[in-house]
């Protein structure tokens, strides 16, 4: 867990810790000591608020029964707290109690720790996951507090898509459904790059507005090779095998209270299914190499390429998991089905990158946009506008649809590089655009005359550059010099 590692602890200065107990304070002094962090003790609630106005801290790990006894009066370590944030609002708080009471961690939460972990404490590891979520939460408050604001070409579009991601109504209902209802668990279908991780952000966005900061853990399966997975989702105890030298939370345990997002789930190895839907039915797990039980309550949400009923039908998929799943599944639809989404999209891309087209210009591009297939879907067609600015600024060119790239996975299956003419690679841009313009027209309905003035440009643009005189080229088109002069101004060559 990067944000759990002992060295980003090691970098901080400071921290305040609260305990009234001298045994705990022998125990939790001495793995401090282990990490190596630099501390203050309090052992009573006007030290602590003495200290924290009279000196800087970047932790405060305290006790939530100071004065009081665990289970049997309010919480007075919630002072310490809420001064603790009153004195120093960048401070990140950690807090620690053997109180049995479920709701002790919400209780925490609203007084404003970010992290809350339970006592008796016994290793060193227990502290920097600790650490290193509360740090997370810390980060992912203020990133809340600085939604972006977008105007230029995105202006017309922001009250249609406040969050400034472009769904339609029924996913943003389904998104606001599941962020309300956190019981609910989530399968988002759709093709690579059709935005799915976006969409689960975005729930969390909304879940973090309603009840504060919680965890987001996103996990790509696919990337986990079948001998790590247990290790990887559930955590391994200190020495549990080879290489082993951290006792780890695992992300199953990371994502208790939040968000645990499964990307490409239909790759989970069998093992790692069995695991899962013990975890989603009751809320159990064992890290390995240990037998002791522990707990994670989180919100499931999985994305997939694929058809999960039909990866059950295969046998790859367990049926129990796929119920266990059932909630609101969300299906995102290619961007090739999505065309009208094309000007909001571009113009999303354009405000992020700050770059204003006229409105002719801002047109033509969406018509362009709109032409091609993209099996890469909304990623693919964030990357290749961004291949074409770059492009255009490292040659130094005007950015214009003169320069618009076109690769291989912009186009139709049916239509791939084999099928279009020799040499088509090594073709300028216009012409790319023009050559695909044509194949366009003659498989499927187009506006004619669009069609005919893109191949009209590219032809005459590469006359011009062929011949060494305008009336070589006008000789070569067998067309009068009026008629090249006319055309040439239409088309601003």
């Amino acid at each position: 867990m990067a944000s759990g590692s002992k060295d980003l602890l090691l970098s901080t200065r400071r921290v305040l810790f609260v305990e009234d107990d001298r045994q705990e304070i022998e125990k939790i002094e001495q793995l401090l000591a282990e990490l190596q962090l630099v501390h203050q003790l309090a052992t009573t609630i006007a030290d602590a608020k003495k200290l924290l106005r009279e000196e800087s801290f970047d932790y405060l790990l305290t006790d939530l029964h100071i004065e009081t006894k665990a289970g049997f009066e309010p919480p007075d370590g919630m002072q310490v707290i809420a001064f603790a944030r009153e004195q120093q609002p960048n401070i990140v708080i950690v807090a620690t109690s053997s109180d049995p009471r479920a709701d002790i961690w919400n209780e925490a939460l609203a007084a404003g720790a970010q992290q809350f972990i339970r006592k008796p404490l016994s290793q060193a590891d227990e502290l920097i996951i600790a650490f290193g979520l509360a740090k997370e939460r810390k980060q992912l408050v203020l990133g809340l507090q600085q939604k972006p604001a977008f105007a230029g070409r995105w202006q017309p579009f922001s009250e249609q898509y406040p969050d400034g991601i472009v769904i339609d109504k029924m996913t943003f209902n389904k998104v606001k459904g599941l962020a309300k209802r956190s019981s609910l668990a989530c399968v988002i279908v759709g093709e690579t790059g059709t935005g799915k991780e976006e969409i689960a952000k975005l729930i969390h966005r909304y879940r973090c507005e309603i009840e504060g900061p919680i965890p987001f853990v996103a996990v790509n399966c696919a990337t986990i090779t079948s001998g790590l997975a247990e290790s990887i989702l559930f955590g391994h105890r200190k020495g549990a095998f080879t290489g082993a030298e951290h006792t780890t939370q695992g992300f199953v345990g990371e994502a208790d209270g939040g968000i645990l997002f499964l990307d490409e789930i239909h790759t989970l190895d069998p093992t790692s299914q069995q695991k899962m839907l013990r975890v989603l039915a009751d809320g159990t797990y064992n890290r390995l190499g240990e037998s002791r039980t522990y707990r994670s309550q989180f919100q499931l949400i999985a994305a997939t390429t694929k058809d999960l009923d039909d990866e059950v039908d295969d046998g790859r998929f367990l049926l129990d998991l796929r119920g266990r799943m059932t909630g609101l599944d969300i299906k995102l639809p290619p961007l090739r089905e999505r065309l009208d989404d094309i000007p909001a999209l571009a113009a999303l891309f354009l405000t992020k990158k700050g770059i204003n087209l006229e409105e002719s210009d801002f047109q033509a591009l969406c018509d362009r946009l709109k032409s091609f297939y993209w099996r890469g879907n909304i990623r693919q067609l964030f990357k290749v506008l961004e291949s074409w600015v770059l492009q255009c600024e490292f040659q130094e060119l005007e950015l214009s649809l003169d320069h618009f790239p076109i690769f291989k996975g912009m186009l139709s299956p049916d239509h791939t590089m084999d099928h279009l003419p020799l040499g088509f690679e090594k073709m300028r841009p216009t012409d790319k655009a023009a050559v695909m313009a044509i194949v366009k027209a003659l498989n499927e309905d187009c506006d004619l005359e669009a069609t005919v003035e893109l191949f009209e440009k590219a032809v005459l643009s590469a006359a011009l550059q062929r011949h060494a005189s305008v009336a070589n080229c006008c000789k070569a088109l067998n067309v009068p010099r009026s008629t090249i002069d006319g055309k040439r101004r239409k088309y601003q060559i």
